[in-house]
């Protein structure tokens, strides 16, 4: 790969990651911040899991979480519940609420995302996220080592 195919990525990319940022802005919706909009997300996709599950699926540490989970819970997004046969696990789980704002997140971002889509032809939209699959699976490695 040569540089000047690096640079070219690395300008787009900054662009991309202005616009997600702006769409995440305006798309996290409900009075939640972006990282409750993210833990709800999760939530929405492995619901009941352990307060260390949602830290590592999000990659953030134990305490960000924690101050979160607290924050959704006082705004009845979300139930926490320790099992009395391990008490030291903390289980979380959307409530009704809960999967009712994660319901409006979704469909305000699948409308900006489906117009967005709309720009690639249909012939390569499936080449278009199996690399962008690819791309992001090869960086979260990359993070991990």
């Amino acid at each position: 790969m040569e540089d000047s195919q690096v640079s070219e990525f690395r300008r787009i990319l900054r662009h991309f990651e202005r616009e997600l940022e702006f769409q995440n802005q305006s798309g996290c919706c409900c009075g939640v911040t972006l990282t409750q909009c993210h833990a709800l997300m999760e939530l929405a996709l492995n619901d009941n899991i352990t307060m260390n599950e949602l830290a590592d699926r999000l990659h953030l540490d134990k305490s960000t979480v924690s101050r979160t989970v607290d924050n959704l819970v006082q705004a009845d997004l979300i139930d926490r519940k320790i099992p009395a046969s391990n008490r030291r696990t903390t289980m979380i789980k959307l409530t009704k609420k809960g999967r009712s704002v994660c319901k409006t997140i979704n469909n305000g971002n699948n409308q900006f995302f489906i117009q967005a889509l709309n720009a690639i032809p249909s012939d390569k939209l499936a080449d278009f996220l199996q690399s962008f699959e690819q791309l992001t699976s090869a960086m979260m490695k990359l993070n991990k080592s």
